[in-house]
């Protein structure tokens, strides 16, 4: 029987699959790679559907900073099962992230109720 995933093991999957020529590409876009592995979005979306439908294991992957884990959550993550708190907070933390605040962030926002 395969391991529940967790926080720790999806980093792991994370790290293994990142390379230097998808932070390289990210970087040329104008993201910020200094706490990212450089995983293509490929290879999150597969990912993406070991953990599908576990709101709890994306809101964990979204608060570790890690740029990978924060894009992979907002593929998971269910929008309208989060509170305007916490779409705040995802908002704050995607700042200084571009690939989180234009795509992950706003994903979660227009599935809220009150998103728009």
């Amino acid at each position: 029987m395969p391991a529940v995933p967790n926080v720790d093991s999806i980093l792991a999957q994370l790290k293994k699959k990142g390379s230097e020529k998808t932070r390289k590409i990210y970087s040329r876009h104008g993201m910020t790679t200094d706490n990212m592995y450089g995983v293509s979005v490929a290879d999150l979306k597969l990912i993406a559907k070991t953990i599908k439908g576990q709101q709890s294991l994306a809101m964990q992957l979204y608060d570790t900073g890690n740029v990978d884990a924060m894009y992979l959550a907002g593929i998971v993550a269910d929008g309208a099962q989060m509170t305007p708190k916490q779409l705040d907070a995802w908002a704050e933390a995607a700042a200084s992230r571009q690939m989180i605040s234009e795509y992950t962030v706003p994903w979660m926002a227009v599935e809220h109720p009150s998103g728009r």
